[in-house]
């Protein structure tokens, strides 16, 4: 019609698109590493992780060196410190409760947070955030934990430290981070999120798993299978189980997270 004009809305670009979420994903990072339990988290698990290899290394050198060497239980420090870096798990699993839990509200602002806009892409950048500062983190204490056995010229069972289990568990880590991160978001609770993911991992899985073995396809189970036994590939159905367990996750956490009316 005369007189009237007509606008062309377009879709935003590819690289707009990726450009606002690099953005975003840096904006994360910045508030992590300014939140002061992320940062003193990780100082403490190197620290840890180094002081525990090292007292590792030092006690086996003087079985060996005594003729003891079967005290260790058949056990090469590289085994021991595959161990050490398993109970560290608590460190991703802090790492993604307090990623998403700096930002949940109480009290006044929580009525601010129920009014935020575009919740969704929020806790979208929020979990891609969890999964790089875990993959840095797991990196980090890996080559911490691993830097006194290259000192003492590899494991003292006289084998070749092989990588592969190392790659598994610093994928454990990102996905545990992953997976406690949404279901914070999920609860809007840390301690209700951290104490059952702990107790789960560290002891349940392995006590019920040794009885029920339908619970070896547990996603925590799956990794460790594969970490503990240098590096050996899950089946394709555990794999596919543990994928599963980690997208109900995610799913889960963005839902309750986006939704107005949960509090």
């Amino acid at each position: 019609m005369e007189g009237m004009t007509s606008h062309t809305v377009s879709a935003p670009s590819s690289s707009s698109v990726l450009s606002r979420l690099w953005s975003a994903l840096a904006a994360e990072t910045r508030k992590a590493r300014s939140f002061p339990a992320i940062p003193r988290t990780l100082v403490f698990g190197v620290v840890a992780l180094l002081a525990a290899v090292v007292f590792a290394v030092t006690q086996a050198s003087q079985f060996v060196a005594a003729g003891r060497a079967d005290a260790l239980g058949g056990l090469t420090t590289a085994d021991v410190v595959i161990l050490l870096l398993h109970y560290g798990q608590i460190i991703p699993i802090l790492l993604g409760a307090w990623i998403v839990g700096q930002d949940i509200p109480v009290g006044p602002r929580q009525s601010a947070f129920l009014a935020t806009a575009r919740r969704g892409r929020l806790i979208t950048v929020k979990l891609l955030t969890t999964a790089v500062v875990t993959l840095i983190a797991g990196v980090v204490c890996t080559v911490a934990a691993l830097t006194p056995l290259a000192v003492a010229d590899g494991s003292l069972g006289g084998d070749a430290i092989s990588l592969k289990p190392y790659g598994w568990l610093i994928g454990y880590w990102v996905v545990i981070a992953v997976i406690t991160a949404a279901l914070t978001a999920a609860t809007r609770s840390i301690t209700f999120t951290v104490v059952p993911i702990l107790v789960w991992t560290i002891g349940v899985s392995d006590l019920l798993a040794a009885q029920v073995p339908e619970l070896s396809n547990s996603l925590d189970q799956v990794f460790k299978s594969a970490y503990l036994q240098d590096g050996a590939l899950p089946s394709v159905s555990a794999l596919v189980w543990a994928a599963a367990q980690l997208v109900v996750a995610v799913v889960l956490g963005v839902v309750l997270y986006v939704r107005r009316d949960v509090r």
